[in-house]
């Protein structure tokens, strides 16, 4: 072979493939679309708070005498945790009593005082003036009674805040007194946690904020038993995007199925939307072109290219929106290798 046939013939022979190619059938494989429940969703990461855990302060000094509820206990609102030495708000009570008492005696002399002035007023022997004092008297011995039913009942709730009580039901976190310890109003003593209502704060992504709203399904699972799987709905959603990291949160608040903790890590996914006879096709199926998305129709021995609108994505199928039918045959694998009119063998 000559040097000017080596240099001619890599020339010539991708034409002569190229003859070759443009007459020839592709093979292809092809399906049908098919119809399947699409859940349009994402997943996020989240921390589990509990719904309440309040911080249990004193409202009365004195020496705790007491100790009833321990770190680890269940409580149940109004069970009492701990009691403080209630001596000096029994005798305030029993002042506050006695005071009432006298007060009581008094009123009534007065009442009949004045009774007996407007009586004498009534027959013009006494004077107005006499009569004003008497019934001035009387409203003062009133309000005197008043102050001392305040007092009454002041000193009754504080012998009662001698009791420390839980408020909800809930487990004791903390304990920071013991029995002989001495306390003061606002110090805090206890540490509860409620374990049975919970809720997750999952952070959004601001893009995906026109999507959310309240009362949209949430499926939580937690590391602290994975087979559990909490089915709620987002209870709130904050009216502000954290400028710190552009981003949403929402609330989600649940039972506790029965052995998730506060503080523990927890997956999300949170459903948008869902198409329960969503129309969908293997992602093979879909080629971009210049005019965008399309799948190949089957027609006969040659395909159709028609553009398509897809939707969601999952696991290895498109959904299809608009463009082909349930019934229309479409190619498969080699849609890749097709344009339209492409003639076609089909291997399935």
């Amino acid at each position: 072979m000559t040097s000017l046939q080596k240099r001619i013939i890599p020339i010539i022979l991708p034409f002569a493939l190229f003859a070759i190619g443009t007459n020839s059938q592709i093979v292809v494989s092809t399906t049908y679309p098919s119809t399947q429940e699409l859940n349009e969703e994402e997943d996020l990461m989240g921390l589990i708070y509990s719904k309440s855990s309040p911080s249990l302060a004193v409202e009365v000094s004195g020496r705790v005498v007491e100790i009833i509820a321990d770190v680890g206990d269940e409580v149940k609102a109004g069970d009492i945790l701990a009691r403080i030495d209630s001596e000096k708000y029994n005798l305030q009570f029993s002042q506050a009593k006695a005071e009432i008492a006298r007060l009581s005696a008094l009123l009534v002399n007065q009442q009949l005082d004045l009774q007996r002035a407007e009586k004498l007023f009534k027959d013009n022997l006494v004077s107005e003036e006499m009569m004003d004092r008497t019934r001035a008297e009387f409203n003062a011995l009133k309000e005197q009674m008043n102050a001392a039913d305040a007092q009454l009942l002041n000193a009754k709730r504080l012998i009662e805040e001698t009791n420390i009580k839980a408020p909800i039901d809930s487990e004791v976190a903390t304990k920071y007194i013991d029995a002989g310890d001495y306390v003061q109003p606002g110090m805090v003593v206890y540490e509860l946690v409620d374990t049975k209502n919970l809720k997750v704060d999952l952070s959004f992504p601001e893009y995906l904020s026109p999507k959310l709203k309240k009362g949209l399904e949430v499926r939580i699972t937690s590391p602290t038993n994975p087979n559990e799987v909490v089915v709620s709905k987002i209870s709130d959603i904050k009216p502000n995007i954290d400028a710190r990291n552009k981003s949403l949160t929402t609330i989600i608040n649940f039972e506790n199925p029965g052995t998730w903790l506060p503080g523990a890590s927890s997956r999300a996914t949170v459903i948008f939307s869902k198409f329960e006879n969503a129309i969908v096709v293997p992602q093979i199926s879909v080629v971009r072109r210049s005019v965008g998305e399309v799948i190949y129709v089957v027609n006969g021995d040659k395909v159709k290219e028609t553009p398509v609108r897809t939707g969601l994505r999952q696991e290895g199928y498109i959904q299809i929106l608009e463009g082909i039918a349930i019934e229309d045959e479409i190619v498969k694998d080699g849609a890749g290798f097709l344009t339209d009119s492409s003639i076609i063998e089909i291997i399935n």
